[in-house]
């Protein structure tokens, strides 16, 4: 308890400038949504709570109700907002608060940065009159907050994911598992999480979520230690969920383990590319506010991943 309360210290998950950051961008729905509160949203401006259809270039003549000022400030190129239907869109939002999330070797341990993406994107989807909830993720689902549009839903938000229980094993395949009987509502489901568990059923389980009708973003958040040893030294390494102890020296294995990290990011992504599922991937000395916005902007003009 005292290594949880100590990688706590600095990690703010209430971060007013990331929120800042992210005001009057969209998290486009690229697929059909389901809402409960279908046909209440009317105005074009209303963010993700439209089924997307196209963000295109600004043409001579067009109406310039709806072109996308926020854009044009941040590409210098003017874009036409496409809509298809106003019904709200549910977001789902999956940590996960395993053990191995508490490594760190920078500002933030994993599951913190991982606690401060989920606190912006809810706050990006209720602050556009959206459903959102949060799933926190170990060995089952441990606690959630699910999707509402209410006045204190955003803090019953920030209380769970600053109370959470980062601690035990991962069961990544079995908590994606429940998280389907629970997110019933089509929307988009973002997982954020090391995915350091069996691959092809963590994978089964992202399809199922697919099959079902959910878009899926897998943001992959590794320490940089994880992604890159450093170059030189002796280290003894630690399974946080294990365990398992390990001596080494730095130099002697750090290429092979680059490389053995790169070529599992790289095959899983591949998957998940085929599958239809975006895929993200970070450290966590990534500069979170950047990563974010690069990633909207991107959804924005229907690039995806």
């Amino acid at each position: 308890m005292a290594e949880e309360r100590a990688d706590r210290q600095g990690a703010r998950i209430d971060d007013p400038e990331l929120f800042l950051a992210m005001d009057d961008l969209e998290l486009v729905a690229h697929g059909v949504v389901e809402g409960a509160l279908h046909g209440m949203h009317r105005s074009p401006y209303i963010g993700f709570s439209v089924e997307f259809d196209a963000h295109r270039e600004y043409q001579h003549g067009d109406d310039l109700r709806y072109v996308n000022w926020n854009l044009w400030a941040r590409t210098d190129r003017l874009y036409i907002k496409q809509f298809k239907s106003d019904t709200d869109l549910n977001l789902y939002i999956l940590l996960d608060t395993s053990r191995s999330m508490l490594c760190k070797h920078g500002a933030y341990p994993k599951w913190a940065y991982g606690a401060r993406a989920a606190a912006a994107l809810a706050y990006l989807a209720l602050h556009n009159r959206d459903a959102a909830g949060v799933f926190l993720l170990g060995e089952r689902i441990r606690n959630h907050v699910p999707p509402r549009v209410r006045p204190d839903q955003f803090h019953e938000i920030l209380a769970l994911l600053e109370d959470a229980d980062v601690s035990g094993g991962t069961s990544l395949a079995h908590s994606l598992e429940e998280t389907i009987h629970l997110c019933r509502r089509r929307g988009i489901v973002v997982l954020i999480s090391d995915l350091f568990d069996e691959e092809e059923r963590v994978l089964r389980g992202l399809n199922d979520l697919r099959h079902y009708g959910h878009e899926v973003v897998v943001v992959n958040v590794l320490d940089a230690w994880e992604a890159e040893l450093p170059p030189h030294g002796q280290y003894e390494f630690h399974d946080l969920e294990s365990g398992e102890v390990l001596q080494t020296n730095a130099a002697e294995v750090r290429r092979g383990a680059t490389e053995a990290v790169k070529a599992w990011r790289n095959r899983l992504r591949q998957r998940c590319v085929e599958s239809g599922i975006d895929w993200l991937e970070c450290t966590t000395d990534t500069p979170l506010s950047q990563f974010l916005v690069d990633y909207l902007l991107r959804r924005t003009e229907g690039e995806g991943i």
